[in-house]
């Protein structure tokens, strides 16, 4: 399975259990942090992906991610309410373009890393707010390992393409 697929799979998956599982909370702190925790670990993912695609052309990996999101921070942050809508859009778009920062840094190996830990993250979060949502006792941290362990196991080991390395410095205008 091709790495963007398999990463866009693990995002749209928990998603939809973002969606459909977690109910909003009285406490408008508590929605306020769920919001921003999960909003960030998807503008994470997006902006390694999005480096994947445009590597060669870090403003335009940028700007997608940050567009991209947003509306999803802006997505998750509207099942609580307006306020929390904003503080997912803002997290959203924050992570995004940091992450797009962050992977220009390091190899194409280290980044497939970095995107691996990241999607691994995200599930333990989803699972983890689902958890707190339903007032469950944390016995699905024994589930959240098992996730993040085949989200470790079934990641897939090779680029569709070779990436050749980019000297940010070298570049002229």
């Amino acid at each position: 399975m091709n790495i963007t697929l398999y990463s866009i799979t693990v995002l749209v998956i928990n998603l939809l259990a973002i969606l459909i599982f977690i109910r909003q909370s009285n406490r408008a702190m508590e929605s306020m942090i769920t919001t921003m925790c999960l909003s960030t670990s998807f503008g994470l993912i997006i902006g390694f992906i999005t480096w994947i695609h445009f590597y060669e052309q870090p403003l335009i990996a940028t700007l997608i991610s940050i567009a991209i999101g947003s509306i999803i921070g802006s997505i998750i942050g509207t099942k609580f309410g307006h306020n929390t809508q904003i503080e997912g859009l803002f997290s959203g778009l924050m992570a995004s373009m940091m992450a797009v920062m962050l992977i220009m840094m390091f190899n194409v190996a280290d980044g497939l890393f970095l995107l691996m830990v990241g999607l691994a993250f995200l599930s333990g979060i989803t699972l983890l707010s689902i958890a707190r949502s339903h007032k469950l006792n944390y016995r699905l941290l024994l589930l959240s390992c098992i996730v993040m362990t085949l989200i470790f196991l079934y990641f897939p080991s090779e680029l569709d393409r070779q990436h050749s390395p980019i000297d940010y410095h070298q570049i002229r205008h």
